[in-house]
């Protein structure tokens, strides 16, 4: 009797699991729950599928469940909001660009509008500066006033304008490499496109000779200059005509008969130089012509080379591959030294000098070494 009742409890408490197991499965809202991200019975369910021993990972497991789908459909309703704005945006600049280009005038015809407009082209390395040595010096020669950053523009040129002849260590076939870089050019009233060299106040020049020529006294008396006050340049300064245009082993010949007359007395007068010292003092000096022993010394000591064809830019940085105006002639016409020269030369010396100081240093050195 008490097995039968046993066994009956038993039979109806599983049965009574069984139904409940079965209304659980055909409950129609869970499905609607699970479909919603932000539902908290979906949050708890996610959470329960992790270790309790991580409470924290758990939270940002739910979190994150709850933020990505919320997050990702903002984005895609903030951007879809945003692009008919933007793309306003950039009409309004592109126009805005447009109307600002279009404001230049030509320096040649100031009646002439143009707008800018932008090409590609290949950057391949010039052969020879746009200038010449000597067109650079006609320019320089000249009693005229002119834009004080184009008279020093002309005098860096010329400094760097290729006088000599710099030899480079061949390795076989090379070709230049040309990228394409942007370039601007103009699109004018005119009907006609032209290159666009410079623009300054408005004001477009076509070219590095129209934009010089405009930027000189001799200029400010033509029509278009006038026509445009916009052009006239502010820093306009008074170019003294220059002369004697030198080279480095010209500025260095100069310093080398300098270094003899000190060298000399510095051999006659210290009595604690070293024989050593003076032995070596005496490798320098060219007795005869009062001078230092080749050319180049004391970068090359006792070697005479080419002097249109040594290059000692990797041994001076005062090194230079054109021309410097010794002269100048201003007021009354007489010549007088040029700061730049006066410059160069006094960065040559002190050079000079550190080389031998730094000689004399490591023979003193080997001595006390050799004493010990």
């Amino acid at each position: 009797m008490n097995i039968r009742k046993f066994c009956r409890l038993g039979f109806l408490t599983l049965t009574s699991l069984f139904w409940a197991s079965c209304g659980t499965d055909s409950n129609p809202q869970f499905p609607s729950m699970a479909a919603n991200p932000d539902s908290s019975a979906d949050n708890s369910g996610s959470s329960s599928s992790v270790e309790p021993a991580s409470s924290s990972f758990a939270d940002v497991e739910s979190s994150s469940d709850v933020a990505q789908p919320s997050s990702s459909t903002d984005n895609l309703a903030s951007s879809s909001a945003e692009a008919p704005v933007s793309s306003a945006n950039v009409a309004s600049s592109s126009s805005v660009a447009s109307s600002a280009s279009a404001s230049l005038v030509l320096a040649r015809d100031p009646s002439v509008t143009c707008s800018k407009s932008v090409n590609f082209i290949q950057d391949c390395p010039k052969a020879s500066p746009s200038y010449s040595c000597v067109d650079l010096q006609t320019f320089l020669k000249k009693d005229t006033t002119i834009s004080e950053k184009i008279l020093t523009s002309w005098e860096e040129k010329l400094e760097s304008c290729g006088v000599v002849q710099e030899n480079a260590p061949v390795y076989g076939i090379t070709y230049p490499v040309c990228p394409y870089i942007a370039v601007n050019y103009l699109r004018c009233s005119d009907g006609k496109n032209y290159d666009l060299f410079k623009e300054e106040n408005g004001v477009a020049y076509t070219t590095e000779s129209e934009y010089y020529e405009t930027h000189s006294s001799a200029a400010e008396s033509s029509s278009s200059v006038v026509a445009s006050s916009s052009s006239v340049p502010e820093d306009l300064v008074k170019n003294c005509p220059k002369g004697e245009f030198v080279v480095f082993a010209d500025i260095l010949a100069e310093v080398q008969s300098k270094l003899y007359e000190r060298l000399v007395k510095n051999i006659e007068e210290n009595t604690a130089l070293s024989d050593s010292v003076k032995s070596y003092l005496e490798t320098l000096l060219d007795r005869d012509n009062k001078t230092l022993k080749g050319n180049f010394s004391p970068y090359f000591p006792g070697s005479d080379q080419n002097v249109e064809s040594t290059s000692l830019k990797w041994d001076s940085e005062e090194w230079f591959n054109g021309y410097i105006a010794k002269t100048e002639s201003c007021a009354d016409g007489t010549p007088v030294t040029t700061k730049r020269y006066q410059q160069k030369y006094a960065a040559i010396y002190d050079e000079c000098l550190d080389i031998i100081s730094k000689k004399i240093n490591d023979i003193i050195e080997n001595e006390s070494k050799a004493a010990e």
